[in-house]
């Protein structure tokens, strides 16, 4: 029987203060405009508005600057670099991500300036990750580096985690603490819970195998966001019916996905930075539920300093941007020229034309590149959605934004750089897995509401 452990007031509040005020910056929902958003999702917003001037500059001079640091670290490996874990796995790297952050930077100045052909610079092609999107994560990526170690380094989520494992084990074959990133991501966004699961990842305390799941099953899109995809296509009044049949699919993919190729294939091993750091999720005998979730909690934040989770936090925001923001505009920008100047996605959408006419979806073949292009930019299924006439075309075109889950110029380039072993190819086999259930899942949907 494990003896039991009292703990100081001072010990609890330790773990408690922190660890209350990052639940409620993150997932504390307050209404505003119409909608629901959070302290996270408004400061961003805030961000956004005030420094909106500036942040296309910024975030190219940040991206020039990683492209171009990464480029002497890689070629000239200086011994103080490569010696270091941080600067070395960060700055160091293999040839394929050296030219992408490369070409990030080269593309970044092109459009910057508006150099060259206008199909490159344009805001329907090179503009949107250059001028949108990497901006609008260079604010996300500062207020995550502040908030973030509060959520996962002070012993929130053990405490949850423990109370959660119950259902999330069984369920999702997923820890306990996976909960708290599911949360994150339905107030906040799922690129907030996929560089959560990075970081907890990183620090040993999910598998390889939970990182990959709950990265591609959990990582919702937000509430907020359903509003904005389904004010987009033209159904706010379908606001609710949208949200229900997005998150209802994503619970029923959450419980499929796991249980088949390639996420059932994954390995249990422990590849983060810290190696395994989980303990045992058996509760000792003499214990009760609340008694051992107080102990791993209060143990955990124990272990963090004031000065522990401002390097955290200052790492965490340098990783990001050199990481992250090069490949969203390398590879964004490709993606989009191609979806926007050759039939090539309308060629490749052929399957999905195909299966939404056997569930009787108007204007299948017209619907169908959404399903395909989601892939690239969840952002692009809505554009679709837009310019179609049938009410249950737009339902689906808003629908498989969320479903999708990843989307290349930001999930899935969060998750290729990170420490998680999902490659390219596997992510795309995962997305088309979920694309081709999503739509016989969101059918039934259609039919009801539209």
């Amino acid at each position: 029987m494990a003896e039991k452990h009292s703990y100081t007031s001072a010990q609890i509040m330790h773990f408690l203060i922190p660890s209350l005020i990052g639940a409620i910056v993150f997932l504390l929902p307050i209404p505003m405009k119409g909608s629901l958003n959070t302290i996270l999702g408004i400061a961003i917003d805030w961000g956004k508005a005030v420094l909106k001037p500036w942040l296309p500059g910024t975030a190219m001079t940040l991206v020039v600057i990683a492209a171009l640091a990464s480029l002497w670290a890689t070629l000239c490996k200086p011994e103080k670099i490569e010696r270091d874990p941080f600067w070395g796995g960060l700055l160091i790297v293999k040839p394929f991500w050296l030219v992408s952050r490369l070409l990030g930077a080269a593309l970044y100045i092109v459009i910057f300036f508006k150099i060259g052909p206008e199909v490159v610079w344009n805001m329907d092609n090179g503009g949107t990750p250059a001028i949108v999107l990497a901006p609008a994560l260079l604010i996300i990526f500062i207020v995550l580096a502040g908030v973030v170690p509060l959520l996962t380094d002070y012993g929130l989520m053990e405490y949850v985690g423990t109370y959660a494992r119950p259902v999330m084990g069984p369920m999702f074959k997923l820890p306990g603490r996976s909960a708290v990133d599911c949360l994150a991501s339905w107030v906040g966004s799922c690129s907030v819970a996929v560089v959560i699961t990075t970081k907890v990842h990183d620090q040993g305390y999910y598998s390889d195998r939970e990182a990959s799941i709950i990265t591609t099953a959990f990582s919702v899109i937000s509430i907020a966001y359903i509003y904005v995809m389904a004010d987009f296509v033209g159904l706010p009044n379908m606001y609710f019916q949208i949200m229900a049949a997005v998150y209802a699919v994503t619970f029923i993919l959450a419980l499929i996905m796991p249980r088949i190729w390639p996420l059932s294939s994954m390995p249990d091993t422990f590849s983060g930075k810290a190696g395994k750091q989980r303990v045992g999720d058996d509760i000792p005998q003499g214990y009760s539920l609340g008694d051992w979730a107080l102990k791993l909690a209060v143990e955990r934040s124990a272990k963090q300093t004031a000065a522990m989770t401002v390097d955290s936090g200052v790492k965490t925001f340098i990783s990001l941007v050199v990481s992250t923001m090069p490949l969203v505009v390398a590879w964004g920008t490709i993606v989009l020229i191609i979806a926007n100047n050759t039939p090539v996605f309308q060629v490749l959408s052929a399957p999905f034309a195909w299966c939404l006419q056997l569930m009787r979806i108007p204007e299948a073949k017209e619907v169908a590149p959404a399903f395909l292009l989601a892939y690239a930019d969840q952002f692009l299924a809505a554009v679709v959605g837009s310019g179609r006439t049938a009410v249950a075309a737009k339902f689906m075109c808003a629908c498989i934004s969320g479903t999708g889950l990843i989307y290349m110029t930001e999930v899935g380039v969060l998750i290729l750089q990170s420490s998680i072993p999902l490659g390219f190819w596997k992510l795309t086999g995962i997305y088309f897995i979920r694309a081709v259930l999503s739509i016989f899942l969101l059918a039934p949907f259609a039919w009801l509401f539209c």
